[in-house]
């Protein structure tokens, strides 16, 4: 009789960020697995073409694929401040880590009054 017991875990895929515009989705910044020479991988999407919009700063248009080691510059000065208390405490109520930039720009980057663009995380289909 076999008595080994099998685990399952269950590993939740990579966070990928959508940014809309006018509740359309215009451009994805993904997290990739674990392993990769780099984190981030970037992309416009057909609709950012529609509504003739300019790229976002340090992130050219391109219909290719941008992979970036870091966050790039324009999501990262979305992000507040993760020193800030109230900041830390919402983080850690959530449990929330400083390396889940993706679901901290959807929780706490999501609006800017300084752009149109909005920000949430891909749901599974």
């Amino acid at each position: 009789m076999l008595s080994k017991a099998w685990k399952f875990r269950y590993k939740e895929p990579p966070p990928t960020l959508v940014v809309l515009f006018h509740r359309e989705p215009i451009a994805e910044l993904e997290q990739t697995a674990s392993g990769l020479p780099y984190k981030y991988v970037f992309r416009y999407l057909p609709a950012f073409e529609k509504f003739n919009l300019r790229p976002f700063p340090g992130l050219s248009f391109t219909r290719e694929d941008q992979q970036f080691i870091e966050l790039p510059t324009y999501f990262e000065e979305r992000l507040p401040d993760l020193r800030r208390p109230d900041i830390h405490d919402y983080m850690e109520h959530e449990g929330l880590s400083p390396d889940s930039k993706l679901r901290l720009l959807a929780l706490l980057g999501s609006h800017s009054i300084t752009d149109p663009f909005e920000f949430r995380l891909k749901t599974a289909a």
